[in-house]
């Protein structure tokens, strides 16, 4: 959702944060795994169950391209969030976000249980009235999997994520992380066998490029069968995308990897890439941060 590129916090907030972030790692994987049934919204996105505080259960989506947690500021309120500063960040296309920051007592997700969190308030959140969206900072020390065809988020443990690696194909990550707030991670990938380092990014319905790759991939953006969309984003900046069809988008690591005809989107990115749900359809992604990697898998290889 967003990248950092300036922290006007004081100094004393600092080693504060520092502090907070220590304590908010997750425990070790469980003794055994856990599966979290989710649901998708009408773009794909998962959707799971959380505890904020000791407030009752709420849904969030589960972004891999949002950095850092993002709440609605009620249910901040709600679960007696402590102010901490401010974060200014760029979303995908070069868009400025200034997120306030708040220290919550807890954020529980299954079994795993996060201690005195570091979150972003968002009122846009409260007007869609979402709860919320959680992100890999969550995930930093549990390796996880969206098992795309059960719908099931499966927390791991090191015994079934060796499994997963058995019957399934490692690619490595690549992170980019901002000063300890913001986490997103990266992937090589090919479209039509032009290369980008891609962020995997669960917050988006399909792939997108940077409008660099217009001229790779011999695109016309006035084509016939280029369809250009010009719109405001939620914040009111003017954006413009063009859409094509390709032949394929693959992993670069394993090009057996694909999906056929992908329609994708074409703008001024701040990154190569964006790869969104589309891509892990029928498909298990597992992200094992302490690793550096990711495992595709076919879900019923590892049940």
């Amino acid at each position: 959702m967003c990248e950092s590129r300036t922290w006007p916090v004081p100094l004393y907030l600092c080693f504060l944060l520092c502090a907070i972030l220590f304590v908010t790692l997750p425990a070790a994987a469980n003794s055994k795994a856990e599966s979290i049934p989710f649901t998708t919204n009408a773009d794909g996105m998962v959707i799971i169950p959380a505890s904020v505080g000791q407030a009752n259960t709420v849904h969030v989506i589960l972004d891999t391209g949002a950095g850092l947690a993002v709440l609605a500021p009620s249910l901040i309120e709600k679960g007696h969030g402590i102010a901490a500063g401010q974060f200014t960040g760029f979303r995908m296309e070069g868009e400025r976000i200034d997120i306030p920051l708040f220290v919550i007592p807890a954020l529980k997700i299954g079994a795993m249980e996060q201690k005195n969190v570091l979150v972003g308030s968002w009122d846009l959140l409260d007007k869609w009235h979402l709860d919320g969206i959680v992100s890999l900072r969550q995930f930093t020390a549990q390796p996880f999997t969206l098992d795309f065809v059960n719908k099931v988020l499966v927390l791991e443990t090191p015994e079934t994520l060796a499994k997963r690696k058995a019957a399934g194909s490692m690619s490595p990550l690549q992170f980019d992380e901002q000063r300890n707030i913001t986490l997103d991670m990266f992937a090589k990938f090919l479209f039509d066998g032009q290369p980008g380092q891609c962020e995997i990014d669960t917050g988006s319905p399909s792939a997108s490029l940077s409008t660099r790759y217009l001229a790779l991939l011999g695109i016309d953006k006035d084509g016939k069968d280029v369809h250009k969309v010009e719109r405001k984003t939620e914040t009111g900046v003017t954006v413009v995308r063009y859409y094509a069809t390709l032949r394929d988008v693959s992993l670069a690591t394993v090009p057996a990897i694909k999906l056929a005809s992908p329609r994708v989107a074409l703008g001024d990115l701040i990154y190569d890439c964006v790869i969104g749900v589309d891509f892990w359809s029928g498909r298990a992604l597992t992200v094992d941060i302490p690793d550096h990697q990711i495992i595709v898998s076919n879900p019923a290889a590892t049940h």
